[in-house]
């Protein structure tokens, strides 16, 4: 999931916190009356809900399935389920559909639909949910719109024939009408829908062929763009419903801290414009008639706080090695004996990797806008939600409701990956709203959004190989030591495992042939450190240790880094062919400009559960630049199976390196005191614009189904740079985040 939607909301967010009112086409969009060509995201408008009839008589539009509505006129209503965060579903998933369907795209509109099994898909050993998620939205929802698509239009044709007094089979489908070519009729699906919509659909119709497809496989323009540039998008922070207050938050100076009283809680009450003061569980919440006087009133607060635990990085770092060392971990694979054949001696190679705490850090901070309607037993919620039905389970546990009765409206998330999945601060808006009984939208601000984030856990790991006679691995032994994410995924399942399989991604199911391989995972606890997914997951901190240690390997062996992972991948030709792909794109093989410094990566991305298997590769090139280091150009290949729309799939590539960049680089959040030390951008910088190198994607044709690509580059990038650092110093670096210039380079290593 990409940055690029994030920017617009950051201009928002100054607009918003200054009081500003909402724009004419905002509060059009909220009274559901507006819905152009890629204008804005709408909430589910009730009758998606109610029984056909209502549906019918709601401005004309009839459903014929779970994504299709249809109006007299030929506009076509596509539903959307997975909520756009910048990935590009609001447009590549409803190209799927209107392929399939053979709809006219000058005429199709988007709408987020939500609350049907439809809409909802089964994460690894995870509930059933409405959720979007760890790259596989293309690939879980592919073949199920494909059909969606092929039911509505087989039904319409089958009326269009029975009109026509034709057979179905002499009927085609164009541009969102029904032809029948000898006899030069045709109709509009608008003059078909209502009675389609009365047939039973095929669970089984016939889908077109790849060759008859006119949008799946093209780079259709986004439907999202233009409201991003001319600022009519809605994202949270700009939601305004009638009777709305804001609310502002405060959070403890700790993690893991809560509020024990409010001593000047009155003289904060009596402020002009505030209304409450709420005391949540971590947090305390001041609402006012807007967030200005919310936020100053907040800054005034007196807190009585209860600390949370101890937490000190220089402490939780010496607990992962000393659990490196001594621990016993959770056995992931056991393949032959790797330990004794390491022990028997040999050439031996040995290293240990270590990766910080890090946080989503995203342009828009969290927010929510909820109505808790006491009297009706219903809650209403307004925002940038990444996991729908995980704010229904919240919600519905702490007042009591039934899942259903609390109706989720998803704007447009300025980033996410993986935040806004977390439902903290819908909590926060419903506790507020529950307080004074209306509407209350709560911001974080960006330094609380930092401090109490749901951090990506570090991670250390201790790599031991002993070689053969050909200078590849005869044994492997992994260990990895970190914080697991229990709090998050199903714990119990992944105690009678032993281990976290997010802490070891690419590592148990490690693509490289090692006829000896032992991999284990070591549970470090932090109970007052919140952790959950962030892009790439655990395989920003395991690939970078993997494919490090293969370039030492390489080394030792004195070979070629890019013909050992070759000689490794040999019994995997897609791997191969992404490897040579790449490197022949960067000219990998000839000799390297004076002053440039290269370096190599890979990792084959496979998707929660075993959803997708996306073969990725970068080669970058790297250059000293006054002492400091500067990537120019990173080629990446990807074979990420069929593309829906290759703009998209550049967009996500591109992304996840300015993405990767800024983790390799810069990404350390650190705790002192309790409490973290980072609070801004001033101090939890981003990459720079000027930072950014040329990228050149290079996308593999495939026959295979769509796989996953909005997470699949992070992972190789700080390995290839971390090679290029030690080409251009002699230096290895071990640690997450890289050094930034050669000083800094050499001053933490010794040269090999």
């Amino acid at each position: 999931m990409t940055q690029q939607n994030a920017e617009p909301a950051r201009v928002i967010a100054q607009n918003a916190t200054a009081g500003a009112p909402a724009s004419p086409s905002r509060r059009h969009w909220l009274t559901g009356m507006s819905l152009s060509v890629g204008s804005l995201m709408i909430p589910i408008s009730a009758s998606w809900l109610a029984s056909p009839d209502a549906r019918a008589a709601d401005n004309a539009l009839v459903e014929i399935n779970d994504w299709i509505r249809i109006d007299a006129d030929g506009t076509t209503v596509l539903g959307l389920s997975q909520c756009e965060v910048g990935q590009g579903v609001y447009t590549g998933l409803p190209q799927v559909l209107a392929d399939e369907l053979d709809a006219d795209w000058r005429r199709v509109r988007v709408a987020f639909v939500t609350a049907r099994d439809a809409y909802r898909t089964a994460a690894a050993n995870e509930a059933l949910q409405q959720f979007v998620g760890a790259s596989m939205s293309a690939t879980l929802f592919y073949e199920r719109l494909r059909v969606a698509g092929a039911q509505a239009r087989e039904a319409l044709v089958s009326v269009a024939a029975r009109r026509f007094g034709v057979r179905t089979t002499n009927c085609v489908t164009k541009d969102g009408r029904v032809l029948h070519p000898q006899s030069g009729r045709s109709l509009g699906y608008g003059e078909l829908v209502a009675e389609a919509a009365k047939l039973p659909l095929n669970p089984h119709p016939r889908l077109k062929h790849d060759a008859a497809h006119v949008l799946i496989g093209k780079s259709v323009a986004r439907l999202d763009t233009p409201s991003k540039v001319d600022g009519s998008a809605v994202f949270g922070i700009d939601v305004n419903v009638p009777g709305m207050l804001c609310g502002a938050v405060r959070m403890a100076p700790t993690s893991g801290g809560m509020p024990l009283s409010v001593r000047n809680r009155e003289e904060i009450k009596a402020r002009k414009g505030v209304h409450d003061v709420v005391l949540a569980k971590d947090a305390v919440i001041v609402v006012a008639e807007d967030y200005w006087r919310a936020k100053r009133a907040c800054d005034a607060l007196d807190v009585e706080w209860q600390a949370g635990p101890a937490a000190d990085s220089a402490t939780i770092l010496a607990q992962r090695r000393d659990a490196l060392a001594n621990a016993s971990g959770g056995v992931a694979t056991n393949i032959g004996d790797a330990k004794q054949r390491i022990a028997a001696g040999g050439k031996v190679v040995t290293a240990e990797y270590h990766s910080p705490y890090i946080v989503h850090a995203t342009m828009e901070p969290v927010n929510a806008t909820v109505h808790v309607r006491k009297d009706k037993g219903e809650i209403e919620v307004w925002g940038p939600i990444q996991g729908q039905d995980k704010v229904r389970w919240a919600l519905g546990g702490i007042f009591r409701l039934p899942p259903e009765k609390i109706t989720v409206h998803t704007t447009f998330l300025g980033g996410s990956f993986g935040r806004k999945y977390v439902p903290d601060f819908v909590i926060h808006a419903a506790l507020a709203s529950a307080a004074v009984g209306r509407p209350v939208k709560v911001i974080r601000s960006r330094e609380d959004d930092i401090r109490h984030g749901f951090f990506r856990p570090c991670a250390s790991g201790r790599f031991q190989a002993v070689l053969s006679h050909d200078g590849l691995p005869g044994a492997m032994h992994m260990r990895v030591a970190g914080q697991s994410m229990y709090n998050v995924i199903k714990k119990d399942h992944y105690e009678k495992a032993g281990y976290d399989e997010t802490m070891l991604d690419g590592l148990y199911d490690l693509a490289y042939a090692v006829p000896n391989l032992r991999v284990e995972g070591i549970d470090v606890p932090q109970s007052n450190i919140p952790v959950s997914f962030m892009r790439s997951v655990g395989s920003t901190s395991s690939v970078f240790f993997l494919e490090s240690f293969i370039d030492e390997m390489a080394d030792a062996a004195g070979i070629d880094p890019v013909e050992y992972r070759k000689r490794l991948l040999k019994h995997d030709t897609l791997a191969t062919r992404v490897i040579e792909t790449t490197v022949t794109s960067a000219g990998w093989h000839t000799k390297a400009k004076p002053g440039v410094h290269r370096g190599f990566g890979y990792c084959t991305y496979t998707g929660r559960g075993a959803a997708f298997s996306t073969y990725v590769a970068v080669a970058v090139e790297l250059r000293v630049v006054s002492d400091r280091f500067k990537v120019e150009r990173v080629v990446c290949g990807v074979d990420c199976g069929r593309p829906i729309n290759p703009n998209l799939i550049r967009a996500n590539i591109e992304g996840g390196i300015g993405f990767a960049l800024t983790n390799t680089f810069k990404s350390q959040i650190t705790f002192a005191n309790g409490g973290v030390e980072q609070s801004n951008f001033g101090d939890y910088p981003l990459l720079y614009l000027a930072e950014m190198p040329k990228v050149e994607t290079v996308i593999l044709p495939s026959d295979r189904p769509p796989q996953g690509c909005g997470e699949v580059s992070l992972p190789p990038m700080a390995p290839a740079v971390a090679q290029a650092i030690r080409r251009a110093t002699g230096v290895r670096a071990r640690s997450m985040p890289l050094p930034q210039t050669v000083a800094e380079a050499r001053a933490l290593a010794t040269p090999d």
